[in-house]
């Protein structure tokens, strides 16, 4: 009995919370192991801190980790499909249930090395497809289904841009555009037009200067801006 009590305290974590970062807000948070986590907006995820092990898990959004080394302690990332391992390091991981890359996991890696697997399956039968090692500076994307792109290069610049409050698009639809400048602030855009809806935006924008944003889009856009009665501004094909 006492040895079955002394592996139940083992397996115990020693400190667990869950963190939210709603519409429009940034959450820092520091944590007893001395690592330090940066919550974008509209991020959720829990935190497990075990003797033999930490652990987060991403719910939906995405956070810059700055892990403190710890070689008895790997440091575990799991988001969706993949399960990211480190010691001590600085990266971000991104994961939408809804959205663009909705169900895709985004990792880049500012400093240190990190470890990318399949979380769906056990590491003891993981081939070296389903394990990528990632460097400062580069970055991959895991599929729904567990499958790995190649591996990118990342310019520093390029890693976490909300960080520096700024949403980065690349040939990206502008309904998701929109949708991912909701999860700063309302937009109060009404896109209802498919074709509209289906035009592609690059570039980068302003996370809190939503207004900024609709002004650009009949200058790079073949569309104009209608204001409605209710406060909304539908987007429109131009004539």
């Amino acid at each position: 009995m006492a040895a079955g009590i002394a592996w139940y305290q083992w397996t115990q974590p020693t400190f667990a919370n869950t963190y939210a970062a709603e519409q429009g807000q940034r959450l820092d948070v520091p944590l007893p192991d001395g690592s330090h986590l940066t919550l974008d907006a509209d991020t959720h995820l829990e935190v497990s801190l075990y003797r033999n092990r930490r652990e987060v898990r991403l719910a939906h959004g995405q956070a810059m980790f700055n892990v403190a080394p710890d070689t008895a302690r790997p440091f575990d990332v799991l988001a969706g499909p993949a399960r990211v391992t480190v010691v001590g390091t600085r990266f971000a991981v991104r994961y939408m249930r809804d959205g663009a890359d909705a169900g895709t996991v985004n990792v880049a890696v500012e400093d240190g090395r990190v470890k990318v697997a399949d979380a769906t399956i056990d590491a003891r039968e993981q081939s070296s497809r389903q394990l990528v090692e990632l460097s400062a500076g580069q970055g991959v994307q895991v599929s729904l289904s567990g499958q790995m792109s190649q591996v990118s290069s990342i310019s520093p610049a390029g890693i976490a841009p909300w960080r520096q409050g700024l949403v980065r698009f690349t040939n990206t639809p502008l309904s998701d555009a929109v949708h991912e400048l909701e999860r700063y602030h309302a937009t109060r855009l009404v896109i209802r037009d498919p074709e509209v809806a289906a035009l592609r935006i690059g570039g980068s924008y302003q996370i809190g200067r939503p207004d900024i944003f609709a002004r650009v889009l009949p200058q790079i856009l073949p569309v104009r801006l209608v204001a409605r009665d209710d406060g909304s501004t539908e987007v429109v094909k131009a004539r």
